[in-house]
């Protein structure tokens, strides 16, 4: 009887790759060739709602105040918000109620999404915004939420 050994390669940003080994030999993918570019993942969603008098210049400073140190790294918990305001802009990253470990983003991430799409598709547009790692927004399925408004 052969036996066949299945490895799988598992990342919060989804499903890297798997390998099949015969005799204990394995060959992975290189992390690089499969970990994706810095884009809305095919799982994340985005939506606008409402409107709003939102200045983006305001929204502008929070990511500059964000990627003063863009290394930065945020571990929110079940349930818990970070917040951060300036003049009409407020953002919130929250930790969706049922998240079973600490969402975990750095601060470069952070800047990027609330620069696009939420500051350039919804805020520019004069629409609040939220972003999530799963398409039903309105839901409390994934593990958090972005929210420009």
């Amino acid at each position: 009887m052969k036996h066949t050994t299945i490895l799988s390669l598992v990342a919060s940003s989804g499903f890297l790759g798997m390998a099949a080994a015969n005799d204990r030999s394995a060959t992975l993918p290189d992390p690089a060739s499969v970990i994706p570019s810095p884009v809305i993942e095919k799982r994340d969603a985005y939506t606008c709602y409402g409107s709003t008098n939102t200045s983006v210049s305001d929204c502008q400073k929070i990511i500059d105040s964000i990627l003063a140190d863009a290394q930065q790294g945020f571990d929110i918990y079940s349930n818990v918000c970070a917040v951060w305001n300036q003049g009409t802009c407020k953002v919130r990253l929250c930790a969706q109620p049922y998240a079973v470990r600490p969402v975990s983003k750095t601060a470069a991430w952070l800047a990027t999404y609330i620069a696009s799409p939420l500051l350039d598709g919804c805020i520019s547009k004069g629409n609040m915004g939220v972003l999530g790692d799963n398409p039903n927004i309105d839901s409390h399925a994934g593990t958090y939420r972005l929210w420009v408004y």
